[in-house]
This record gives C-alpha cells, sequence and structure tokens, in this order.
C-alpha cells in the first residue's frame, strides 16, 4: 500500500513542473483584440491579464523618432505574438522604470 501511495505521490509531482512551465507565460500566446481608438491597442494575454498600448503617447514621448521600437527606413507593422516578443521589446526602455518588475504595471486582470 505503500508503495502504491508513493507511486500515486511520485506521478503526481512529475506534473509540478510542467504545469509551472506553462504558466510563467513566457511562450503564452497574446493576441491584439481590438482598437480601442485610433493608435491605441488592446491585447488579451493567456496568463497575466490584458496590456494597453497606447502607440500616440508613445510616439510623442520620442518625439516621434520610430527606430526606438521599428526597424527600418519604413516603420514595419510590429507582431507580439506571446509573452516573450512583448518583454523584448518593451523592457528596452521600460526596464529603467522603477515599478517594472509588478506585472500588474502593464497587465489588468
Amino acid at each position: 500500500m505503500k508503495n502504491l501511495v508513493f507511486i500515486a505521490l511520485a506521478v503526481a509531482f512529475s506534473f509540478v513542473p510542467v504545469f509551472l512551465a506553462q504558466q510563467n507565460g513566457v511562450n503564452a500566446p497574446m493576441t491584439k483584440v481590438e482598437v480601442l481608438e485610433e493608435g491605441v491597442y488592446k491585447y488579451e494575454g493567456d496568463t497575466k491579464g490584458s496590456v494597453y498600448f497606447d502607440h500616440n503617447m508613445h510616439q510623442e514621448a520620442l518625439d516621434g523618432d520610430c527606430s526606438s521600437c521599428h526597424e527600418g527606413d519604413e516603420p514595419a507593422k510590429i507582431e507580439i505574438s506571446d509573452m516573450s516578443s512583448g518583454h523584448g521589446l518593451c523592457s528596452q526602455c521600460h526596464d529603467q522604470t522603477d515599478d517594472m518588475d509588478a506585472c500588474s504595471t502593464c497587465h489588468s486582470k
């Protein structure tokens, strides 16, 4: 009986790392679900909730310097398909902000 309980617990705990890896959000899909107004976008994340991106505000804050986010002479559309790509792009500037360690700074549920 003890062996059966041990095996059951071992099997159950073997799935914990898999579950946690799925919950870290790094590869969790993120989808642009709507345009709220011209230049303001809502991205829906699978794990941490929605992110609202105001392109107009960022463009104004960067004095129209598109090269901070966009590559090339003609700014191309940026695809954010998962949390990793969003964090990779946004953290270039926002890691300099003290409150960026809190998920709720950008994500709302």
